[in-house]
């Protein structure tokens, strides 16, 4: 299945910076044909589940225009990746779920509303089927995302300001695991992740299908490790067992120290270390390197809901035209990349 040529332009937005990208799509393949940063300030942007993110709104439209003006990027539709603090993930089994959509989204409020740090009427909910009931299983189970509505909607509204519509929105995390779906997917079990220097994300996989979400705020390698020991003591206590695979993806942190402190005190797991550069195609023309296994089987959805419902997408893509080591960029071409089957 190749990408369909839908709101090609994509913005990630996070605690130190903002990126935008815009792709380019022909037949089976994904170009990389602008892309730009800006640094912000200092608590511009703190991710939040219970508070309005943004500190002040002139100086983030300001940057949000100037980002998308010097890197040459014009398009009133976008997909937008928002940090993973600001998102509450969740994982539930129902032996039966109703069959309206609005009548789940209910139920799933009911079952979390003692975990939200805000009213569940003040809660924005999508949901994703991961599974359904099976000779294996007689579960559903669904992946679920969760907003405060004041939160998601002071996104919305500045970036309206400037003339954007986030048509699409996705956590971070889910944008990064759009352009790794394929190394994740390879062993029963796989986890993703993201460390920045305020903050660490752990994305779990299982069977090609995500299972466990962590996110936290951290102050130096020492706290990344501490956070990274205790997701994963979490996640075995839940299932039992290890993911076999780690893959460490630094946007900032530059944790030199902690892929062997993680080997020490894993032991047999695969820890590797995972970039843009490591899904690099060598097979390209001079004006450009290409991504290879660039996949998108977490989609992102319009702009009234967080996530949607997961289909069964296969088939690689290439996304080319990105430079070794440009991290910062995986967020924004994540959120962008849908699939023929997706909305």
């Amino acid at each position: 299945m190749g990408f369909k040529k839908a709101v090609p332009i994509g913005l990630e937005i996070s605690r130190g910076y903002i990126s935008a990208v815009e792709l380019e799509f022909k037949d089976n393949a994904v170009f990389l044909k602008k892309s730009g940063k800006i640094e912000l300030p200092p608590l511009l942007v703190t991710p939040s589940l219970s508070e309005e993110n943004i500190s002040d709104a002139e100086k983030f439209k300001e940057a949000v225009k100037t980002l998308f003006e010097n890197a040459g990027i014009s398009g009133k539709h976008i997909s937008l990746a928002i940090p993973d603090a600001s998102v509450k993930i969740a994982f539930l089994e129902f032996e039966d779920i109703p069959e309206e959509r609005e009548k789940i989204i209910e139920l799933i409020k009911w079952n979390l509303k003692k975990a939200l740090p805000f009213p569940s009427d003040e809660t924005v909910v999508d949901f994703q089927i991961t599974e359904m009931p099976s000779q294996e299983s007689r579960l559903y189970r669904l992946v679920i995302a969760l907003m405060r509505k004041d939160v998601l909607e002071q996104y919305e509204n500045l970036l309206n300001d400037c003339h954007v519509i986030p048509d699409t929105i996705i956590p971070s995390s889910f944008a990064a695991y759009n352009l790794y779906h394929d190394c994740l997917s390879e062993p029963p079990a796989s986890a993703l992740l993201a460390l920045s220097k305020k903050e660490i994300t752990v994305l779990i996989v299982k069977d090609g299908k995500p299972c466990f979400h962590r996110s936290k705020e951290i102050d130096g390698e020492k706290e990344a490790l501490r956070e990274l020991l205790a997701s994963f003591s979490y996640y075995q206590d839940i299932q039992g067992n290890m993911p076999a695979r780690i893959y460490l993806f630094d946007n900032g942190l530059e944790a030199v120290h902690l892929k062997a402190e993680m080997e020490t005190s894993f032991g047999g797991v695969d820890i590797k270390t995972i970039s843009l550069s490591d899904v690099i195609n060598p097979h390209t023309k001079d004006f450009g390197v290409g991504v290879k296994g660039v996949n998108g089987s977490m989609n992102p959805v319009r702009k009234d809901v967080i996530n949607k419902d997961r289909q069964d997408m296969q088939g690689n893509a290439l996304l080319s035209g990105l430079s070794n080591g440009m991290n910062i960029f995986s967020g924004a071409a994540g959120a962008a990349l849908k699939t023929e089957d997706g909305d």
